[in-house]
C-alpha cells in the first residue's frame, strides 16, 4: 500500500498517510488542527546493488 505526503493548509505540519489506490483521491485531514491536507509531490526509495537509496527530500521541501 502506496505512503502519502500531505501538508496542511492551515497550520503548515507535514503528514503522511498510507492508502490505498483506491482512497487516493479521498480528503485528508490534519492530525493536529483536522484541516484537509493538500497532497505533495513524493520522492521513492529504490533498491540498487543489494542496498536502499532514499532521495534527500530537502528539494521538495521548499519554504518560501
Amino acid at each position: 500500500m502506496p505512503i502519502y505526503e500531505y501538508n496542511c493548509t492551515k497550520c503548515g505540519v507535514d503528514f503522511e498517510l498510507m492508502r490505498s489506490f483506491s482512497e487516493v483521491d479521498k480528503p485528508a485531514y490534519c492530525p493536529k488542527c483536522k484541516v484537509k491536507g493538500k497532497r505533495l509531490l513524493s520522492v521513492f526509495a529504490s533498491t540498487a546493488d543489494s542496498s536502499i537509496k532514499v532521495p534527500d527530500k530537502g528539494p521538495f521541501r521548499k519554504k518560501s
